[in-house]
């Protein structure tokens, strides 16, 4: 099943397209995260605060949509839920199962050690609500990265759009700078290169599915589900080696996602998804 075809457009009205639609988000992100950024609040306002910066992707897709109309509101953000269970199951049990094969590594080697058994009781009966508040959190973001964005520059292709939408990820997210504290540059450099393998994931769930939930749900399972594995599991610190095994096998597994005779998706423009590669 497929959309009705959209407009016929030129690579250079896609890209002037999407790098507005870029340039709207960062600049509302940072501009909404001035009080934030340079202390103008207290600090428990932050977490007021940083949901909002959550849903300037959205905004700024909601802007572009209205500004272009390409299609209706629920084609351009893929918003249908036909099909979507099935790879919700999958993007959340890919995210629990890397998760586990880090910590499983991290536990055998020594390198983290497993925290009290009452500690990890109490920290397991807040997974679920916890997943369902950040997959409304994360709504904001995934509507404009693999929503909008997802099908206004299907045209250029998985592996393209998986890393220009990525670094420009990484880049709306600098304002988390003021939150984290002082901390090393590595560690810094880590936080914000452990992102980027994320990008190709969720856009190859988008993608497959032919819907923005997977993308969503699998979004907040990751701020979530993993987290919980990750930090409240095991005893964990920083550590570079568990850190790359994590993007390794998130590549992996998008790449095998998208595997050739495999990366057909649906509900998409029929003459931009016959480009897609």
């Amino acid at each position: 099943m497929t959309a009705s075809p959209a407009r016929i457009r030129s690579p250079r009205s896609t890209v002037a397209e999407v790098t507005w639609f870029f340039t709207i988000a960062v600049l509302l992100c940072f501009a909404l995260s001035v009080p934030m950024v340079f202390r103008l609040v207290p600090t428990d306002v932050n977490n007021l605060i940083t949901p909002l910066l959550q849903l300037t992707p959205l905004l700024a897709a909601i802007i572009m949509w209205l500004v272009r109309r390409p299609a209706s509101f629920r084609e351009t953000f893929a918003t249908g839920w036909r099909g979507a269970a099935r790879w919700i199951a999958i993007g959340i049990g890919i995210i629990a199962g890397i998760a586990a094969i880090q910590t499983a590594v991290a536990l055998a080697s020594g390198i983290w050690r497993l925290n009290p058994l009452e500690q990890i009781a109490a920290a397991t009966i807040w997974v679920v609500p916890v997943l369902l508040m950040q997959s409304i959190f994360a709504i904001g973001e995934e509507f404009g990265w693999r929503g909008w964005l997802a099908t206004r520059a299907a045209s250029w292709g998985f592996w393209p759009l998986a890393l220009a939408s990525g670094l420009v990820w990484i880049v709306w997210h600098l304002p988390v700078l003021a939150v984290i504290g002082d901390r090393p540059v590595v560690d810094i450099v880590i936080y914000f290169a452990g992102m980027l393998p994320w990008a190709p994931l969720l856009l190859a769930l988008r993608w497959r599915s032919g819907s923005v939930w997977p993308a969503v749900l699998t979004h907040g399972a990751i701020n979530s589900i993993r987290v919980y594995l990750l930090q409240s599991v095991p005893n964990a610190t920083d550590h570079l080696l568990i850190e790359v095994i994590g993007w390794v096998l998130t590549l992996a597994v998008a790449t095998w996602l998208m595997r050739p005779g495999k990366a057909a998706f649906v509900r998409l423009p029929a003459k931009v998804s016959s480009r897609v590669r």
